[in-house]
């Protein structure tokens, strides 16, 4: 018989022992259902030491129901999604699944965006300066969700979608690590890591290769996602240019765009949606982010015409007037209620970006969104 010593907190009095209570040589003190009478009484056993079977607790324990299982939120499980990708991409040539498990992962945040594709921008817009040690990890996910709802505006098949979702999560696959490096580092880009990075489209897909991807679309697209059609891409300076690495490019270069380095600060989003239309043309591929962004996206840090500085949470009917969270007031001054804002209304029109997005980080999702439950 193993015995377990009992403690002040496991024995309470006017409660009914749940198991018989014994001495030290294992002696039967209490039976199972004695009632301890009083304070006194239970000072008196634990000062002469008490002790249970340690297969009565098991077998107790084994009669209780199972704890309910508390949801995972859909914020945690976007957050659990780059925990995967930099599980599978800090050594992928020593994980021996490689490509099933990219593929499980581009499903999950195919899913993700479909579930509720307002709080996948919302995670990917909220930049963070602290992301930079996970930024090798982070951003090919808010790419990869960038893409499908590009993708999918532009009416592709699912099993496209789903190579280049695949493609997104794993176009850095040969440098993440890298990356993680360079938006933290506190000096100018290495000519030795210039050169990687030349040449991590090529690197990457070879790497995808040797662990068995035989998808031609996905690798296609990791090869030439820096390549452009006038030819002064990278690494080959093909003029020929894959649809979808073009996509890739775009929301590659978008996401980079509005993510803090140590060097740099994030462009706007505004400023960075001009850039993507001008540097497109305003090509279909262009008008397709514009769409699926609004022009204050989810995530954005917005100054209302009645003065206070709110949170975008909601894509509205029109790119201009989205739905909103107040979190200050009409001076400014953080608030500990959260009041939407219907920015259509002229009151509370949206006139441009926030001027400080430090409240924005200190604002937790679930404060705008609840206890978001993923399915």
């Amino acid at each position: 018989m193993q015995l377990l010593k009992l403690v002040e907190s496991e024995v309470q009095v006017g409660i009914p022992l749940p198991w018989n209570v014994r001495n030290q040589d294992s002696t039967l003190l209490l039976a199972k259902g004695y009632v301890v009478r009083d304070e006194a009484q239970l000072e008196m056993l634990l000062d002469r030491g008490i002790f249970v079977d340690l297969e009565e607790v098991r077998a107790l324990e084994a009669l209780k129901p199972a704890a309910p299982q508390v949801p995972e939120s859909i914020f945690a499980r976007w957050t659990g999604a780059v925990d995967t990708l930099e599980a599978l991409l800090t050594s992928p040539e020593d994980v021996p699944d490689l490509g099933p498990q990219i593929e499980a992962l581009a499903q999950t945040v195919m899913d993700l965006t479909s579930q509720d594709p307002d709080i996948g921008l919302f995670m990917a817009m909220r930049q963070d300066q602290a992301r930079h040690l996970r930024y090798g990890f982070s951003h090919p996910v808010y790419t990869a969700l960038l893409c499908v709802l590009m993708a999918r505006r532009m009416g592709w098949a699912e099993r496209r979608v789903q190579s280049l979702t695949q493609a997104a999560l794993t176009m850095n696959a040969s440098i993440a690590s890298l990356q993680v490096q360079m938006a933290f580092q506190d000096y100018p880009v290495l000519d030795r890591q210039r050169a990687q990075i030349r040449k991590h489209p090529a690197d990457s897909a070879a790497l995808l290769e040797r662990a068995g991807v035989a998808d031609c679309a996905w690798l296609a697209a990791v090869r030439e996602h820096h390549e452009q059609a006038d030819g002064k891409g990278y690494p080959t300076g093909a003029a020929v240019v894959d649809e979808a690495a073009q996509v890739l490019r775009m929301a590659d270069q978008f996401i980079a765009r509005i993510s803090p380095r140590t060097l740099r600060p994030a462009m706007s989003i505004q400023e960075a949606t001009r850039q993507t239309f001008r540097d497109n043309q305003g090509g279909p591929m262009a008008r397709a982010l514009i769409r699926v962004l609004g022009l204050f996206p989810p995530g954005d840090f917005v100054q209302l015409a009645n003065g206070e500085q709110a949170i975008v949470v909601r894509r509205g009917a029109e790119a201009r007037t989205p739905l909103v969270a107040a979190v200050t007031d009409s001076q400014g001054r953080s608030v500990t209620t959260t009041v939407q804002r219907d920015t259509a209304q002229p009151e509370f029109a949206i006139t441009g970006p926030a001027p400080d997005r430090s409240l924005l980080v200190r604002v937790p999702p679930e404060r705008l969104y609840g206890f978001g439950v993923a399915h």
